[in-house]
Formats: C-alpha cells, sequence, structure tokens
C-alpha cells in the first residue's frame, strides 16, 4: 500500500475542511445536549461535596477571596499566559518536524499565531464536550499551513505526549521534594495516573506504529487515507533531534502554571509548601483531562480534596481553588473567545475580500 506523498496531501484539491469541527460545529457542540448534560453532572458533583465532604464558611471565604493582593494575582496571570508562547513555540517544532505544509515545515506558521491557536482551543475544550478544542487546533493548524486535518491533528496527539511526559517529571520532582520536606501525604493517585497517562499513550504509540499498516488496510476509502495521515503526523512528530528541547519547552510551560498557582497562594496570604503547589497544579492539569467543559466540577472538588489532604482548612483551601479557577478556565472562556470570535471574523472578511478575484 503506498502512502499519501505530501504532494497529494497538501493539494489545493484537497478539500481539507471535510468532516473538520469548523467554528459553526463548536457553536453547536456548546449548546449541545450531551455538553449540558456534562455541566449538570459537574455542578452535582460539586453541589454535592459542598454541602456533604466540605465544612467550610462562606463569610470566611468569601473574605479571603475579597482581600486577594491585586498585583500578585495579575503576576500569576501574566505567568500563566506567559506560558502559551513557550507552547506555541514547542508545537511549532514538533509541525516543522512532521513536515506539516510540505517544504519542511516551511508553511507552519509563527509562534504568536500557534499560542493564539492553542488558547482557542483551550477556550474549546472549556465550553464544550469531549475536548472539541483539541480537534480544532489540528484544523487550524491545517488551514494555516495548508495542510491535510489528520496529519495536523497527529501533532496535537504527538504534543500531549509530550506533555505527560513533563507532568509525570514534574509529579516525581515534586514527590521527591515533599519526601526531603518530610511530609508523608505525598496521593499517590496523582503519581499513578501520571504514570498511567504516560503508559497508555506510549502503548498508543507502539500499537499504531507496529499495527497501523494493517489497520489502514481495512479502513474503507478515505478513513483509510485519513489514518495513514494521521499516523505519519504523529509518528513523524518524533523523528527530529530537537526532542529534548521541546521537552524542556514543555516543562517550562508547566512550570509556569506552577508558578501561577503559587502566586494565587501568595496573593491569599496561604503559606504552602512549593511542592504542595506542584502537585496541586499538576493534578489541577489532569483533573481537565476529563470531558467536562474544562473539566467543570471535578477539577473544584479533586483540587479542594487534595489541599485539605495537605493540611490546608476548607476556607483554604476552597477560597484557593475558586481564584485559581478564575485565571485557569474564566480567564480562557473570556480572553479565548475574544480571540476566537476576531480571529474567525478576520478571516470571513478575508475570505470575503479575496473571493471575487479568485473567481475572474
Amino acid at each position: 500500500m503506498t502512502e499519501t506523498t505530501p504532494s497529494q496531501s497538501h493539494s489545493p484539491d484537497v478539500n481539507t475542511e471535510a468532516g473538520m469541527p469548523s467554528a459553526a460545529t463548536l457553536r453547536q457542540r456548546v449548546l449541545s445536549l450531551p455538553t449540558l448534560i456534562a455541566i449538570v453532572i459537574g455542578a452535582i458533583l460539586l453541589g454535592f461535596a459542598m454541602w456533604r465532604i466540605f465544612d467550610f464558611e462562606w463569610d470566611e471565604v468569601w473574605s479571603n477571596i475579597k482581600n486577594v493582593h491585586p498585583g500578585k494575582y495579575l503576576l500569576a496571570v501574566a505567568l500563566y499566559y506567559m506560558s502559551f508562547w513557550f507552547r506555541g513555540l514547542r508545537w511549532r517544532l514538533i509541525a516543522r518536524t512532521a513536515d506539516i505544509g510540505g517544504d519542511n515545515g516551511k508553511n507552519v506558521p509563527g509562534t504568536i499565531v500557534l499560542s493564539g491557536i492553542i488558547l482557542m482551543g483551550w477556550f474549546a475544550n472549556s465550553v464544550a464536550f469531549l475536548r472539541l478544542g483539541d480537534a480544532y487546533r489540528g484544523w487550524a493548524l491545517a488551514k494555516e499551513a495548508k495542510s491535510d486535518f489528520p496529519s495536523s491533528l497527529g501533532t496535537v496527539l504527538a504534543e500531549r505526549v509530550q506533555d505527560m511526559a513533563a507532568v509525570l517529571i514534574l509529579v516525581l520532582s515534586a514527590a521527591i521534594w515533599l519526601s526531603i520536606e518530610g511530609d508523608s501525604k505525598v496521593p499517590g493517585w496523582v503519581v499513578f495516573a501520571a504514570f498511567a497517562l504516560v503508559g497508555a499513550l506510549i502503548l498508543g504509540l507502539l500499537v499504531m506504529r507496529v499495527a497501523g499498516d494493517g489497520l489502514s488496510r481495512r479502513l474503507p476509502g478515505r478513513f483509510g487515507t485519513a489514518f495513514i495521515n494521521f499516523r505519519r503526523g504523529t509518528l513523524s512528530s518524533f523523528s527530529g533531534r530537537d526532542i529534548p528541547l521541546q521537552l524542556v519547552l514543555g516543562i517550562v510551560g508547566w512550570l509556569l502554571e506552577i508558578a501561577r498557582f503559587y502566586f494565587v497562594a501568595d496573593a491569599m496570604d496561604i503559606d504552602i509548601s512549593f511542592g504542595i503547589v506542584m502537585f496541586a497544579a499538576l493534578a489541577n492539569a489532569m483533573l481537565t483531562t476529563i470531558p467536562t467543559p474544562g473539566g467543570f466540577g471535578f477539577v473544584e472538588g479533586g483540587l479542594t480534596g487534595l489541599l485539605i489532604l495537605f493540611g490546608r482548612t476548607d476556607n483554604e483551601a476552597i477560597s484557593l481553588v475558586a481564584v485559581d479557577r478564575t485565571i485557569s478556565w474564566l480567564s480562557v472562556v473570556f480572553f479565548g473567545g475574544i480571540l476566537f470570535v476576531v480571529w474567525h471574523a478576520v478571516k470571513a472578511k478575508t475570505s470575503t475580500s479575496t473571493s471575487p478575484s479568485s473567481d475572474d
């Protein structure tokens, strides 16, 4: 079986938008019944935890939130959004390694553009069901690089693999840090989850590499071609010499997220070990993989419980999680939503203004 050549994949005659998660599709998913059901389930779980598990005083929680130091809070916001640049640079290296757009990745957009696409993808994950934002990112990269959707989506999967590897390294570092400090409350589920996610992703890559040809022959027509391109985009993302640099960029991105959580705690004058901060921030990231919009319900309940396990009071834990989620979730919905609307408005205007000349 002959694999699709780059020239076939990137031909102008290929309809790269067919079946892709367009902006209209995203709007439909946001208002879909599964998304609403997921939100209700998350709200029920969170409500039950607040009612029956956590023991807190609303007045004290509200007092903690009101007394947040604005300068330190804004520093946490700045550090969080700085992480998108490092993620965008890493994704650009991955996409160029995978030869997205042909010409050794010459058509891959710049770091700023890719950082914006990542933010819009996170916005989609924050408002829609089943992490639609990851598929949206593949679609947007395909559009910008004039590539095919499956190959571009493969780079998103490759980035996820690197993300989980970085998380595992940092989780183990946090566990060692806490052990040195003499804290015996290291949550085994976080370490296990990190190992399990990395193991599952690596196993998937091995199956794709070993059994991919046979599977593609069993898939009908265009599905087989799409899988070939997806497999090529994923596996070729790991063929470059700058994998260590990509991993370092990913770790820097996560360290900036950890710094966000630290400065949120500092802004609330909550004294907390950096090892605990590392665990909490990384647990937050893993809980967002649960396919409710932004991990709603699971992140708040799980992270609050984790902080209480590490000795924070219920009031402190709930206050800290509430303020941190204004950055890691609500601000992404706000800023990512604005960027999403402006981005697609500009693209639509550009397409309209160029369409008459293309018909001549």
